[in-house]
Formats: C-alpha cells, structure tokens, sequence
C-alpha cells in the first residue's frame, strides 16, 4: 500500500513538472473560483453549466425570482502552458413576481454578463524539485504538511467585461424589480436613492490574484481576489476561497467554498458545496448546491454542469541552453576550418600548377 502510494504521488509530481497540464482534465467546476494553472498549450476547453436559482427578497415585500441561467466558459492555453485566453458568460430565462407595488409578472430572456480574459501563472513552486520531491524511504514524510506547502502558485488575470442592456446591473438578480419600481422606491424609508441608480457601464475593466496550494496530494486550497467594474463609480470586490478534497477512488472529487460579493449597489456571502465525477480523461460531469444566509435577497441554487477538452498537447524536449551553444561553437570551427582547407588546396593546387610549367619549361631549355 505504502509503495503504491509512493508512485502514485511520483506520478502526480511528474504532471507538475510541465507546468501543470495534466493527462486528466482540470475544470474549474463545479466552483466559481478559478485554479492558477493553465489548462496546457493547444488544449481547448469547455466548460457548461445551467443553474436553477430560488430568489425572495425581504424589502421588496417578498418579491420572487425563479431564475434559470446558463453559463459556459471556454479556455484555451499557450505559451508554454503559462497563458491561457478565457471566454465566459451567461443567458438567463427569469420569472419575477413583483411584490412591491402589485404582483406584476415579469417574464425575461436575456444574454446576461460576458467577459474576455487573460491569465498568466507567474509562479510555480512545483518546478523547485527540493521543494517537491518525493521520499522513497520515508512514507511518513510524504504524508504530512510542510512548510513548503503553504508557498503558493501565483498566477494574475486582466479581462474585459461587456453587460447587454438587459443584462444583471453589478451582477444583482433584482435589477428588473428595482428598475420596474424605481418611480417609486426613492421615497420609502428603507432605501438609499444613491444606492439604487442602475446604471453601469457597458464596458469595463476587472482584474484578479489568484494563488493554489496543494496539501499532501489530496488537497487543494485556491484563493481568488477579484476587483470588478475598475473605474466605475460603484466597483465591486470579489473574494472567493475554494477546498477541494480528491478521494481514493480518483474519479471522485468534492468542494467547499465561500464567497464574498461587497459593493454598494449589491453584496452577499455565499456558502457552497458541490461533487465531480470524472468520467475519462476528457469529461467531468458535476453538480453543487448554495445559499446565502440573509434576506435581502435570499438565494438558494442548483447547479450542474459538464466539461470536456479538445487536446493537442505535445510534450515539449526540454532545451539545453548551454548544449546548444556548444553546438554552434562547434560548427561554426568546423566551418572555419572546412574554409581554411579549401584555401590550402586551392594553394597547393596553385603551387603544383607552377611547379608544373617550370618543369616543362625546364625540358624545353634542355632539347
């Protein structure tokens, strides 16, 4: 048991050692944050989800949202698996009971937020092999938590985002109640006017920190740090932290996480739980549950989803700088030298020519 275990994790660290890419797929899902790592160059990737989302909310005198939403995010890695491009977004189909001022039904489908991005893994700690090495002799010694282990993989990320006319004002679900009653709401007493202007701007910038740490090869912790709508008037700060737990059956994965929204037109903490199941190396199936612990709005959700991969990974043959140098070094004397032996001959050539007319000559002289 413990030998197998020991190669288990030898092969594991063997994966690490091209910057991540992996002989499985590596989905995000089914949590909202993001890993560090790439998917690896030349492999596209998908990854689709629906969710199934019960809103009320308590100020709006109850007011319901059944929401169905489809999200989907496409990824696809290069530059020597440390860059990747992502795509994501969602479509929405909402039902609203508008509660505040009558029970007005409002019935919407809409293309909801839509972000182009990059991120770029600045750091890898499992490329340091004293750091990430295996034991052989000490079965113990791989089966704790080190120092070592709380050095985290550091990738950044930049996008752009783009919401639709009728797409979610800084991601709040109750953009179309509020809308609906905004003739109104300005003069209850619960409100703040300042806070309920939705109005954002269709384009905007965001950016993220994102770190992943890997804690005796059946834990993941990743961390996202999120500033959203970046020089808008009401941004918004988005902390996500992600535990990610793999089984003995390998096919088999788990998560907690917990996410906290905070800006002034919309903020929330979310609480989320959620099961993988590998199906082959090319295709996950998934499935989470979530809620907040407030009521304004309350949201509980489900959500399930599938990703898979298009892979054209080639293994790259690690390039010695200094061999390859060498080799030049090595040509370009053996071209020198290859030019300065045809000059000899072409001399001696020369040489033997005029030796060879003074000899005839020579002969003439003597008849």
């Amino acid at each position: 048991m413990k030998l197998q275990y020991i190669l288990t994790l030898c092969l594991l660290l063997s994966f690490k050692g091209f910057s991540q890419y992996t002989e499985t797929i590596n989905s995000n899902r089914p949590g909202t944050s993001q890993g560090a790592f790439a998917v690896g160059k030349n492999v596209l990737q998908f990854e689709i989800g629906g969710k199934i989302s019960d809103l009320s909310h308590v100020n709006f005198k109850n007011s319901t949202i059944n929401e169905t939403q489809l999200n989907y995010i496409i990824r696809y890695g290069f530059l020597k698996n440390k860059l990747e491009v992502i795509i994501n977004g969602t479509y929405n189909q909402n039902k609203s009971i508008n509660k505040f001022i009558s029970e007005d039904v409002i019935e919407e489908k809409f293309l909801n937020k839509q972000t182009l991005g990059f991120k770029y893994l600045v750091f890898d700690p499992f490329k340091n092999k004293k750091w990430h090495s295996v034991s052989l002799l000490s079965w113990k010694k791989n089966r704790i938590i080190r120092l070592v282990d709380f050095i985290p993989a550091l990738s950044v990320y930049a996008g752009v985002n783009y919401i639709p006319k009728n797409g979610y004002s800084y991601d709040d679900p109750f953009t179309s109640i509020k809308k609906s009653a905004e003739y109104n709401i300005f003069n209850h007493s619960l409100f703040n006017k300042a806070n309920w202007k939705m109005t954002e701007n269709v384009i905007s910038p965001k950016a993220s920190i994102i770190t992943q740490n890997h804690f005796i090869g059946k834990w993941v912790l990743v961390n996202n740090i999120t500033l959203d709508r970046i020089g808008d008037k009401n941004p918004i700060l988005n902390h996500i932290t992600t535990l990610t737990h793999n089984y003995n059956n390998p096919k088999w994965s788990s998560f907690i996480e917990y996410e906290m929204i905070k800006n002034d037109i919309y903020a929330d903490n979310y609480y989320k739980f959620g099961v993988a199941f590998l199906l082959n190396r090319n295709y996950q199936f998934d499935s989470s549950i979530g809620t907040n612990i407030k009521n304004t709005p309350r949201n509980l959700y489900f959500n399930f989803g599938l990703s898979t991969r298009l892979d054209w990974y080639r293994d790259e043959i690690p390039v010695d700088k200094e061999e390859i140098k060498k080799e030049k070094e090595k040509k370009k004397k053996l071209k020198k030298e290859f030019k300065l032996l045809i000059k000899s001959d072409k001399k001696k050539k020369k040489s033997d020519k005029k030796e060879s007319k003074s000899i005839k000559k020579a002969a003439k002289r003597n008849k």
